[in-house]
């Protein structure tokens, strides 16, 4: 059984291959049909319970719930330890590997696709197309260890793109002056943009870019945050299990909003049994949400204008195509609306797009797919006569080998220090200055012995680093590849004396 798995931030979506069809795959579970699973961790009487599960004991006083473990991934590193009450700790991906093995029962044992529960899973997954290399890692890893056999990966965008060719591309004929779909897509957690070439059945991301922490998530806190002004409380007051109760459920007011509400009505009685509903204008709420909205509108122009500099008037833009949970936020169709009136188009899935269009790229007999292009400059600072200066190894835009999905860079140079601490970065912009901009994350250091001396010593971030004239006869080489999953790995090699390292690479942890 093939399947297409988006694990999102606030819901995952399982879609299914069925001769030609694509379904998503409902749940039966208490008495009703629900069409996805919370993407929920709790903590009750030191048991771990996921989904449905986890959102039936959300509101017990004595549970501990975590939210948003997707979001995690962005910045802490497989081994980081979390605590979800006080008395229970987990590393990260041991936490979504569990969480997704209860997927896979869910779909095997509660799951409206006909299987047994002996059947092979094959799934392509997603990532957010600004996610680095360690939350790949995690969200791979983590597919591979609760049962799943893991055919490819892509960035979300492009998954939602081949939802949008598979649904439109036959509606645009040969002589159609229309080449570029954009994508739009606000998740729970984050916001990403790409504009995808459609000229033929093997489509180019042609731009992307996005923004690791803006999603539903933000526009929840933000209605918490009225509802709290509004009762004269102070959030610094909460403990963490009353604001993720809290926070749940203004995630459910606001899913419930329509484009002609005026008023929404936050329950704080889910934590104090004595506080009355709070009546919220939405006008004001959508105020209050509106630079939050104007940080995805500035970066999805910027990617827009990579083939057009008057995107909403383009003849070549088919569809600016919205995909993600939080694009039925009323504001945020309103916005696009205003400012692309032409071209906006909503995807009638918005919540599954992403996992239809994995299921689809998954399915060879469909014949689509996406050639993916880097998402995010990636590179290290050198040393240059005592400067330091940004050396990029990875261009954000530059497309993957178009047979093998990988990138392969390599530099070659003499060292004049005893141990090398590469320290690595990425960014979502380079400036007239040659320096990293906008987004910058920064990821773990790398120490290698260019002294052969201290090949095999393991404390080399305890050694003073120090210029050492003998150490210039050594030709080093540092061969980086991006491979198909966007996980990127370092082979470090000293040449002339023998001997070398292999680093998969990724952010520093904020633990």
């Amino acid at each position: 059984m093939r399947l297409g798995i988006d694990f999102g931030t606030t819901r995952t979506v399982v879609a299914a291959q069925e001769k030609g069809n694509y379904p998503v795959c409902t749940f039966s579970w208490g008495g009703e049909v629900k069409d996805y699973i919370p993407s929920l961790a709790a903590v009750k009487d030191g048991i771990l319970h996921f989904g449905w599960d986890a959102v039936e004991r959300l509101n017990h006083p004595d549970t501990h719930v975590l939210r948003s473990m997707k979001r995690l991934a962005g910045h802490l590193r497989p081994e980081d330890p979390l605590d979800i009450g006080p008395d229970f700790s987990i590393t990260l991906l041991e936490l979504v590997s569990l969480f997704l093995t209860h997927v896979r029962q869910m779909v095997v044992r509660h799951g409206s696709i006909p299987m047994k529960r002996k059947d092979s899973l094959e799934v392509m997954v997603a990532c957010p197309a600004n996610a680095n290399s360690n939350q790949r890692y995690i969200t791979l890893e983590a597919f591979r260890r609760a049962g799943f056999t893991v055919l490819g990966a892509m960035n979300e965008p492009s998954a939602a793109a081949v939802e949008f060719l598979h649904r439109y591309l036959r509606d645009l004929g040969p002589r159609s002056p229309k080449r570029y779909v954009a994508v739009y897509d606000l998740g729970g957690g984050t916001f990403d943009t790409s504009l995808v070439g459609i000229a033929d059945r093997h489509h180019d991301v042609v731009a992307h870019a996005g923004i690791g922490r803006l999603g539903g998530d933000d526009f929840d806190e933000v209605i918490l945050g009225l509802a709290l002004e509004h009762m004269g409380l102070d959030p610094e007051n909460l403990t963490s299990s009353e604001a993720v109760r809290l926070l749940e459920e203004c995630r459910e007011r606001k899913e419930g909003l329509k484009s002609n509400t005026k008023k929404m009505v936050v329950d704080p009685g889910v934590v104090f049994q004595d506080q009355k509903p709070v009546v919220l204008d939405t006008a004001l709420v959508y105020e209050r949400c509106g630079p939050l909205i104007n940080r995805s509108l500035g970066t999805l122009e910027r990617v827009l204008q990579a083939v057009d500099e008057h995107p909403e008037n383009s003849r070549s833009l088919a569809a600016l195509y919205l995909v993600g949970g939080s694009v039925s936020f009323p504001p945020v169709a309103r916005r696009l609306r205003e400012l692309y009136p032409s071209k906006v188009k909503v995807s009638p899935f918005p919540h599954a797009s992403t996992a239809i269009g994995l299921s689809i790229a998954g399915d060879p007999k469909a014949n689509l797919a996406v050639r993916e292009s880097v998402s995010r400059y990636f590179g290290i600072w050198r040393e240059r006569d005592k400067d330091k200066v940004f050396d990029p190894i990875f261009l954000k835009d530059r497309q993957v080998d178009s047979h093998t999905g990988r990138l392969r860079v390599v530099r070659t140079y003499n060292p004049v220090h005893n141990i090398g601490l590469l320290r690595y970065l990425e960014c979502s912009a380079i400036g007239k200055a040659e320096e990293p901009e906008g987004d910058i994350a920064l990821w773990q250091d790398v120490y290698f012995p260019y002294d052969p001396k201290l090949r095999d010593r393991k404390d080399l971030a305890k050694i003073s680093i120090e210029r050492h004239p003998g150490v210039s006869s050594q030709e080093v080489t540092e061969a980086y590849e991006y491979n198909e999953e966007g996980i990127i790995q370092v082979e470090i090699e000293n040449k002339t004396s023998g001997y070398k390292k292999v680093f998969t690479l990724g952010p520093k942890s904020s633990s």
